[in-house]
């Protein structure tokens, strides 16, 4: 969460070794490029998504491959999170 504007920048999975972060906060030209989508199934009935990456319905078996991929990577090691006082002002 931003200090200053208490805007949400990342969620940080308890335990995990990953990251989910807001893509539309990032500088216009930084936002890394986009491989898939994950847990489409759960989008309201309705939705259209581009077809520009694979939308997959639940976590494929490359996106765990990736995961444990990156985890190797990282010697097995989960990220310290600095978290702040824990108050949301909305």
């Amino acid at each position: 969460m931003a200090t200053c504007c208490s805007t949400p920048v990342f969620l940080e999975f308890t335990n995990g070794h990953w990251l989910s972060l807001y893509g539309c906060l990032w500088p216009a030209g930084a936002l890394p490029r986009l491989e898939l989508r994950t847990m489409t199934g759960d989008l309201p009935a309705g939705t259209v998504l581009p077809d520009d990456v694979p939308n997959c319905k639940r976590q494929s078996g490359s996106f765990f491959f990736k995961l444990l991929g990156a985890w190797i990577a990282m010697g097995f090691k989960r990220p310290k999170i600095a978290v702040g006082n824990g108050e949301l002002q909305v």
